[in-house]
Order: structure tokens, then C-alpha cells, then sequence
């Protein structure tokens, strides 16, 4: 190893569904980096980064049942960063976007650029952006507000029913300990996140439980169930919670007067009748 050649670091997202969904900047990070550590999903994802860059090294190994995974996530952060100091051009490959859902990531980065050396993240395909497509959802037309399960249970979050709610994690929901690698724990954080949002919604209101297609032959898992029923919901570890809107709320009448506007006028503005 040349001690004196400075290392770096890129970290990448691979995208959910990798063999699809990998950006050209993350495959040519990859495909040009001395190694690759690789915190993916599944086999085939990591088959798909070895045939790209053979010197790829999957973070797997530091998961146990058991075991915090905020420990695992400081111990991958070490890995990381331990190779960029040794001088090498690190790439860190990870599942979905590198920035969502991933801790190691951020934090390789703030260290690596606390030793004045080059770090830095690219974008990729995440859960939420699968979401979107495969739900037909616009996040600007009701607005959204976004949350991981268990935080949200732990917060006094306040809900704006008239946006779409997306819980992440809801298979987790409740879990502290954070040394839980399955779902079956989440009954109770299931029942107790039903009813906070039976505080704000209708029994009957329709609630769709979602998780994205991890390969490409695979389709996307949704699941509709009427509120109510959510705590008898079956969700793994990737399950996300879609509240839809309860529709918009009423025009703010101070604010369009102050604008110059009336209700009637934006309405026709954004629903031209056309001939």
C-alpha cells in the first residue's frame, strides 16, 4: 500500500431493485474504486456490484440477531473509514438511496471529511421514489409528511390529515432496542400507531401497506386494508404505512384577499374549461 497516496471516499446508492435501477455515476464509482463495501439487500444485488468491481466486500457479516444495530452501524463506519486512511479510493455501496435509511453512511462521510480528506455522496433510487411511481402518488398535490414508525410513536408528532402519511418501518414499530432483525415483535406498536391515527381518520378510511419490488421480475407488494384492520396487518421489515389524504383543505380566504385573488379565480386558473 503507498502510504502516501491520500484516500477518498464515494458512497452510492444502488437503488432499490439494483440490476435496473443503479445510476451510470454509481456503476462508474464502483467500477473505478481499489474496494467496494457493500451494505445491500439481498444476494443478487451483491452479485450484480461484484461482477462490476470484484474487490467488493459485503458489511453483512456485522449483523446479528441480538445485537444493536447501532453498534453494527459504528463498526461499518470503521470499516469504511479505516481504508480511506489507509489510502485508498473507497466506494460504499449501498441498498436503495446511500442517504435514506443509512446510517453508516453518513457518518463514514463526516469522518472521513473531518481528516480533511474527500467524501462525498451520490444519488440513487430510493423506497420512496419507487413509492410514488408504483402508487401514482404526487407528493405536491395533498403535500406529505414523512416518518419512521418508531420514531413517530415515540414523538408527539402533530398529523396534518389533509397530507398523505408515509410511516416507514412499521414492521419495527415500537422497537427500541434496536437489535431486532425480524417482524413479529410489532403487534403492539401496530395496535398503538392505529390508534393515533384513528384520532385523525375514520375506521373505514383506506390505508395501503407497500413495499417495493427488490428485483426486477418481482412487482411491488400492496396491500389495501381499511384502517381498523391495520393491526392485524402481516408487515416485514421493509413494510411501509401509506395514509392518504382526507382530501384538501378549505382556501385560506385572508391570504388569497391579500394576494389580489378570490377562491374562483384559482379554481378557474387551475381547471380551465377547455373547448
Amino acid at each position: 500500500m503507498d502510504t502516501d497516496k491520500e484516500g477518498s471516499l464515494v458512497v452510492v446508492g444502488t437503488g432499490i431493485s439494483v440490476a435496473g435501477q443503479m445510476t451510470l455515476a454509481a456503476r462508474s464509482y464502483i467500477e473505478r474504486a481499489d474496494i467496494v463495501f457493500m451494505g445491500i439487500m439481498n444476494k443478487v444485488g451483491e452479485h450484480v456490484v461484484k461482477k462490476i468491481n470484484p474487490n467488493s466486500i459485503s458489511l453483512d457479516d456485522l449483523y446479528e440477531q441480538g445485537k444493536s444495530r447501532a453498534i453494527t452501524y459504528h463498526q461499518m463506519a470503521d470499516r469504511i473509514v479505516q481504508a480511506v486512511v489507509e489510502g485508498q479510493n473507497v466506494c460504499a455501496a449501498f441498498y436503495g438511496h446511500a442517504g435514506v435509511f443509512v446510517t453508516p453512511s453518513h457518518e463514514a462521510i463526516r469522518r472521513v471529511q473531518a481528516l480533511g480528506l474527500d467524501a462525498k455522496m451520490l444519488p440513487g433510487v430510493s423506497a420512496e421514489d419507487c413509492l410514488i411511481a408504483d402508487l401514482g402518488l404526487d407528493p405536491s398535490r395533498f403535500g406529505c409528511q414523512s416518518y419512521e414508525a418508531t420514531q413517530f410513536l415515540f414523538r408527539d408528532y402533530k398529523i396534518d390529515p389533509y397530507m398523505t402519511q408515509i410511516i416507514w418501518q412499521i414492521g419495527l414499530a415500537g422497537e427500541a432496542s434496536l437489535s431486532v432483525l425480524n417482524a413479529n415483535h410489532s403487534l403492539s406498536g401496530l395496535a398503538i400507531l392505529t390508534e393515533v391515527l384513528l384520532e385523525h381518520y375514520p375506521e373505514n378510511h383506506e390505508v395501503i401497506v407497500y413495499e417495493a419490488a427488490t428485483l426486477p421480475i418481482c412487482e411491488p407488494k400492496i396491500q389495501k386494508l381499511m384502517l381498523r384492520d391495520l393491526p392485524r396487518a402481516t408487515p416485514t421489515l421493509i413494510s411501509t404505512l401509506v395514509v392518504p389524504s382526507l382530501g384538501l383543505p378549505e382556501y385560506h380566504q385572508e391570504r388569497l384577499a391579500r394576494l389580489g385573488l378570490t377562491k374562483e379565480q384559482v379554481i378557474n386558473y387551475r381547471n380551465p374549461k377547455i373547448n
